[in-house]
């Protein structure tokens, strides 16, 4: 199945291992007999288990498995997440490991790499490194390029120290306070703000709303897109996070009768394509409303909203830690407390991938109340429940094996 030639060299001999895969002729060189004998037994037993010997004689660097994985990302990756992984190779997995053969790369590599990212990087950020890596290396096993993952079984620093909750749940009340601070800004940063706190809206999600997504006779606002600042400039609208981020989200009828007097004086209520929130343009030291300039919601975000929460807001009690994202985290958690709404309510109206990212992230929020169950458990032992083993027969509650 496989052979071996002795060649002569100018400074010795070395040893060819010569075999067919796949009706393609494949060989590799090795410095000694013993080294060449050694790889034509691993060579036949991959053969006879009908495995591909690609990886053994494969020569493509970490970097030209990256960019082959990265080119075929681009057909359904989101610009974002391309642009966001490959930020991660150029500073963290290209300078340690981009010239190295992905078949060089080892276990221990990874393991030495990630201790060095750790040094100097939280552990969110090593996660996320370590999963571009993770992910280029499948995709080398995907096209016999590579026979194991080298990723495999890394165990990842954990940061036992950290605060591991540091969202922020404002109550109504911090919420107007907020909001009358912001509208002290922009008149309608007021409502930007009550939007993000009552629907649970992302922020890209906020910025990309156009009139025809506020629907007043449903009391209803459809998230269709998601629009963010292009890294070279300009601004690019996308499809939501996930498939079930394209939805539709209930209105609060007081939240509905703010927009409803905002659509009223809205400059292009006529449009239904019109963005519903105005931007701002520049003019010497400060700037005003422009409704011909896409809506900056980072400009809110960094300029207005960090400095409001910063400065204090009154006797709000509103933490300085507060952000923007803790808005939709308020949403979450009014919806856990209100009557009557379900946990697969809140997964949809947020745009969840699933019901369990829900209950993952705020499982803390879904607490079960068992008041009326151990209520009928004290009636009973008040009643009936008096004579319970007293001579009465008492219904087993250990699992037989076969149940176990």
């Amino acid at each position: 199945m496989a052979n071996i030639q002795r060649k002569k060299r100018a400074n010795g001999y070395a040893y060819e291992v010569r075999w067919r895969d796949h009706g393609k002729d494949r060989q590799m060189t090795c410095k000694t007999e013993a080294q060449a004998i050694r790889e034509k037994v691993r060579i036949e037993d991959l053969l006879s288990a009908g495995r591909s010997t690609s990886h053994l004689v494969e020569r493509r660097t970490v970097r030209e498995v990256f960019e082959a994985c990265m080119a075929a990302g681009e057909g359904h990756l989101k610009p974002r997440t391309l642009e966001g992984q490959r930020s991660i190779y150029k500073n963290h997995i290209g300078p340690a490991l981009g010239k190295r053969r992905i078949t060089s790369v080892r276990a221990t590599d990874v393991e030495k790499w990630v201790a060095a990212l750790a040094k100097k990087l939280g552990h969110g950020s090593v996660r996320n490194a370590y999963v571009v890596l993770n992910k280029l290396c499948k995709y080398a096993i995907r096209h016999d390029w590579l026979a194991v993952n080298p990723c495999t079984g890394v165990v990842l620093p954990q940061d036992h120290n950290a605060v591991e909750d540091k969202r922020q749940f404002l109550t109504p009340a911090q919420v107007e306070a907020l909001a009358v601070a912001m509208a002290e800004r922009r008149a309608h940063y007021g409502l930007v703000v009550r939007m993000a706190a009552y629907t649970g809206l992302r922020s890209g999600e906020l910025a990309g709303l156009r009139i025809r997504d506020v629907n007043l006779f449903r009391n209803t606002v459809e998230v269709r897109r998601t629009v963010r600042r292009a890294k070279g400039g300009g601004w690019v609208a996308s499809s939501p996070k996930s498939k079930r981020s394209v939805r539709e989200v209930p209105l609060l009828p007081r939240l509905a009768a703010e927009l409803r007097v905002y659509l009223a004086e809205h400059p292009n209520r006529l449009d239904p394509d019109a963005a519903l929130w105005p931007g701002s343009r520049k003019k010497f030291q400060s700037s005003e409303i422009d409704w011909d300039v896409p809506f900056d919601i980072n400009n809110l975000i960094k300029s207005h909203f960090r400095k409001t929460v910063r400065a204090g807001v009154g006797s709000a009690g509103i933490s300085s830690a507060t952000r923007w994202h803790d808005l939709r985290h308020t949403y979450a958690s009014i919806m856990a407390a209100a009557p009557g709404i379900t946990v697969y309510d809140v997964s949809k109206w947020m745009g969840h991938s699933s019901i369990s990212t829900t209950e993952k992230v705020y499982v803390h929020l879904f607490r079960t109340d068992y008041t009326d169950k151990m209520s009928a458990v004290g009636a009973f032992l008040d009643g009936a429940g008096q004579n319970l083993g007293a001579g009465g027969s008492v219904t087993a509650l250990r699992l037989s094996a076969a149940e176990r």
